[in-house]
């Protein structure tokens, strides 16, 4: 039939309803700490850092309230946004319009974050931390579980994460984990005119075929 590459009789049998040498899905189910591991992830995604950013943006507000002649420009020497990023911030907070600091009135005074501001701030800091921490577990997590399931997939545990099988590829190398072997379904049959043209195969499938072609696998 003209088909492109050597891999092709695989996926000719799934597209015409014979049988594979394909191994059955996993029944994969992820462990308890994985599942902890992801729900503790969540929690701060979703949770955590947003009440405490939320709680930040109103005592920003609150301090805006409180002097009158506290100008963005100052308050975001203090903070990690910009002034204008505050003038979004506050747009919808009913903060007064700033008062423009008369000569007469002499030297205005220096400003200093209230103990109030502080604590929130450290407190958005401390979320930001927990999500950057329970995301670094998660992700050794995930490593872990694929090392104690040498033929789980990429896509497999995907389907119990937020995340594609391409990211999950992405965290397993950068863990050292060992390359999965793709099941013969991720192969994709291309027609044209209603008849098999050619297979496309997954790369790390394809590189651990006998026979692979050095130029593709050195990639």
């Amino acid at each position: 039939m003209g088909l492109a590459l050597t891999f092709i009789p695989a996926a000719l049998c799934q597209t015409f309803g014979m049988a594979t040498t394909s191994p059955p899905p996993s029944g994969y189910q992820p462990s308890d700490q994985l599942r902890d591991s992801l729900a503790a992830w969540e929690k701060a995604v979703d949770e955590t850092e947003p009440q405490a950013r939320e709680a930040l943006e109103e005592g920003i507000a609150q301090e805006l309230r409180d002097d009158r002649q506290l100008t963005l420009n100052v308050l975001a020497q203090h903070l990690p946004w910009t002034a204008e990023m505050l003038r979004l911030l506050m747009a919808d907070r009913d903060v007064p319009p700033r008062e423009r600091h008369r000569q007469a009135e002499g030297e205005p005074q220096v400003y200093k974050p209230s103990e109030r501001l502080r604590d929130l701030l450290a407190a958005w800091n401390m979320a930001g931390d927990d999500v950057k921490k329970t995301r670094a577990s998660l992700e050794a997590c995930i490593a872990d579980e694929l090392r104690a399931h040498p033929t789980l997939t990429n896509a497999e545990i995907a389907e119990h994460l937020p995340w594609s099988q391409e990211q999950v590829r992405v965290i397993a190398r950068a863990h050292g984990v060992p390359r999965r072997r793709k099941r013969g379904s991720d192969h994709k049959l291309i027609e044209e005119n209603g008849k098999p043209k050619a297979v496309t195969v997954p790369y790390d499938w394809y590189v651990q075929q006998p026979g692979a072609d050095p130029s593709i696998t050195r990639r």
